[in-house]
């Protein structure tokens, strides 16, 4: 019998899909982040006092944060999306995700910024154990399969 979309073996293992609500979760503080940058440039807040730029490019480094942020994490919720229908695109960019949270928070520990540097590793060391356990690792092999 082939792999097909209605084979029971190819359900979304309930590990896949938490990670995949914890990088929906992650994202959505991403682009929170980011809209909060945009507020700060139109309502004239800017990068005073937080980031230091030469002469007229300050409102840039702002928006041009934004507009990264806007792309990554609306790639890695897109992904974890359609990681979460069962799709074979999405484990992926979840995956990078949270491996750029360890990067993160080995940052922000040597930044003396325990607490952040704690939650960030936290929250990736837990979505890289939901996507990389048996059962996750499982059902990517039967989507790739099928």
């Amino acid at each position: 019998m082939t792999a097909t979309s209605k084979d029971p073996t190819l359900k979304v293992p309930a590990t896949v899909r938490y990670a995949g609500w914890l990088a929906m979760a992650q994202s959505a503080l991403g682009l929170g982040y980011a809209a909060l940058l945009i507020y700060r440039e139109f309502t004239g807040h800017g990068a005073d006092g937080v980031v230091k730029a030469d002469g007229g490019s300050v409102g840039l480094v702002g928006m041009g944060t934004a507009v990264y942020f806007i792309i990554i994490f609306g790639v890695v919720l897109a992904a974890a999306i359609s990681m979460n229908k069962g799709h074979r695109w999405g484990r992926g960019p979840v995956a990078m995700l949270e491996m750029f949270l360890l990067a993160m928070a080995y940052y922000m520990w040597s930044a003396d910024q325990m607490v952040w540097a704690a939650l960030a590793a936290a929250s990736g060391v837990l979505g890289l154990g939901l996507l990389f356990n048996s059962a996750a690792l499982s059902w990517a092999t039967a989507r790739h399969n099928s």
